[in-house]
């Protein structure tokens, strides 16, 4: 059998094969609260008769008659007689998980008296249980999604990986499908719905990821970030996952190193990453702004050219967001151009001082 398929049958019948046994701390913590309630000695036992759970401590670990019986009957055996210490007269009803006996619960006294009491704790004990095994099933298949979530998400192509695909067909996931991946700096998703269609896991410990399928969905989890003041990333819809991760995480880098507003997706800053990731800076104007940055008026020049770039190139609009004249504006842009020994009336100068720039932001970020 191919070795892909031996660990895709070994996950599912691990889901489907949990050997459910009764847990002697539960057990003894359902006698103790029952016994709060009722006047009889209670006693639990395992699969094999011995008492792991009882009123009387001295008890556990030792083999109890009545319960071997019950086991092998799968039927309520009322105990008329004394078996000294493997036994008291009571009544013995064993605790069944999917059609098979795990366990048996005794009480000690009239058999009459203790038996609608012995089935009132059988059916209470044995949906514990359940609910247990429906919690441990569940708990298996978020390790199980998270774990197959986390190696598509770094997957070059997961479509030629014969692994995930028959992991994915496991978990009814479709790769074909283009997906936005959706990257939130935050620790918890506190009120946020999840889309049955979706997928979220923990990225890093400050950092969830969504895979959305929809627009609809995708514009929900954002208008969920806007509400709640969190950072996120939104990736072009793309049937490449990793791409799709590391396009969200270059949307929130980008945004976050070059201060912008309002910047969610990763088309809005996909050119400015192609700038940033084009190695074409250079550091003798990097040392320029850097010692610009040292004085006061070096500032006001950093401040003037910020604004100009944000404003397009617009003297009169920069000149507005400043507060200041006309002249101004344009005396200090004629003194940046003197600092760089470039020209901001030519469009190749004004590029060559606007990729700097965005160089020079970044080390800011990364050096504040």
């Amino acid at each position: 059998m191919h070795k892909s398929l031996i660990l895709l049958f070994h996950e599912t019948q691990k889901l489907r094969t949990i050997n459910m046994k009764l847990d002697p701390n539960l057990a003894q913590s359902i006698v103790d609260k029952m016994m709060e309630s009722v006047p009889y000695n209670i006693n639990m036992m395992n699969e094999k008769g011995y008492i792991i759970a009882s009123g009387n401590k001295a008890r556990i670990n030792t083999l109890h008659i009545g319960a071997i019986d019950t086991i092998q009957s799968g039927k309520t055996k009322p105990m008329i007689e004394s078996y000294g210490k493997f036994g008291q007269p009571g009544v013995n009803i064993p605790v069944e998980f999917n059609g098979q006996t795990i366990g048996v619960i005794g009480i000690t006294g009239d058999p009459k008296k203790v038996t609608p009491l012995a089935s009132l704790l059988k059916i209470s004990t044995e949906l514990l249980i359940s609910q247990i095994h429906n919690t441990q099933i569940e708990n298996q298949h978020k390790e199980t999604l998270n774990h197959f979530l986390y190696q598509w998400a770094n997957a070059e192509d997961a479509l030629t990986d014969d692994n995930l695909v028959l992991r994915a067909q496991s978990l009814n996931i479709d790769l074909r499908l283009k997906r936005y991946a959706v990257i939130i700096l935050t620790k918890y998703l506190r009120g946020l719905t999840i889309n049955s269609n979706d997928f979220s896991f923990c990225q890093t410990p400050e950092q969830q990821l969504i895979i959305a399928k929809n627009e609809s969905d995708m514009l929900h989890y954002l208008k969920y970030c806007q509400e709640n003041n969190l950072t996120i990333g939104i990736s072009n819809k793309n049937r490449n996952l990793k791409q799709a991760v590391q396009q969200a995480q270059s949307t929130i880098n980008v945004s976050q190193e070059l201060q912008l507003e309002n910047v969610y997706y990763y088309h809005q800053i996909s050119f400015l990453n192609h700038l940033l990731e084009s190695n074409l800076h250079s550091l003798k104007a990097l040392s320029v702004f850097k010692n610009l940055q040292k004085t006061k008026s070096g500032l006001e020049l950093l401040e003037t050219l910020d604004c100009y770039f944000k404003h397009n190139g617009n003297v009169t609009e920069t000149s507005h967001s400043l507060n200041v004249h006309r002249n101004t504006t344009n005396y200090r842009l004629n003194n940046i151009s003197e600092y760089f020994d470039l020209n901001l009336h030519d469009l190749t100068d004004t590029l060559q001082l606007y990729i700097n720039y965005l160089y020079f932001k970044k080390y800011q970020y990364e050096h504040k």
